[in-house]
């Protein structure tokens, strides 16, 4: 049996403690790579709606041709579809850094839905709501909404998503 010297416990010792300081170091996510989920998740999601789950939000490219803005509003909130239903938060501009937001629906989500977006960056700080309504005959799939964050580097600090259900005349939402 080899015996371990005290100087290499004590060295693996240290460069065990400076790599989990590192790590604490790369608590935000800086936006020169495309993996959020490897340096941390920013993104809080609250609300509940009967029929619209979060599903995920990951740092990647603006697809290439970017997504259009939802033609919804407060009043008239822009009928889902089956399938994917893809929209930009912001001004998008195809393979940007972006956070890609998706929400899957089902038949029993009813009437309309306000999805409020805020997310915050070194550079930036912005806010946009979409007003979404279920088709006239129920359907399910999933919504994905493209937040651009611009080709520079920058460091992300949070996403905050929130979905409510509409509750104002004919669906309109507040």
């Amino acid at each position: 049996m080899k015996r371990v010297h005290g100087r290499a416990i004590y060295l693996a010792t240290i460069v065990a403690i400076f790599g989990l300081v590192g790590g604490f170091a790369l608590a935000s996510i800086a936006l020169s790579t495309t993996s959020q989920n490897a340096e941390g998740n920013y993104v809080n999601s609250a609300g509940s709606v009967t029929g619209l789950t979060y599903t995920s939000t990951v740092l990647s490219a603006t697809a290439s041709p970017a997504p259009g803005a939802s033609t919804g509003s407060a009043s008239v909130p822009q009928t889902v579809a089956a399938g994917v239903n893809a929209f930009c938060a912001n001004t998008c501009t195809a393979n940007d850094y972006a956070e890609i937001i998706t929400y899957t629906f089902t038949t029993s989500m009813t009437g309309s839905v306000q999805i409020t977006i805020h997310v915050s960056t070194s550079a930036s700080t912005g806010t946009a709501t979409i007003y979404l309504a279920q088709a006239t005959t129920a359907t399910s799939g999933t919504i994905e909404i493209t937040w651009d964050l611009g080709s520079a580097s920058l460091t992300l600090n949070s996403v905050t998503l929130t979905a409510q259900q509409c509750t104002g005349a004919a669906g309109a939402c507040p």
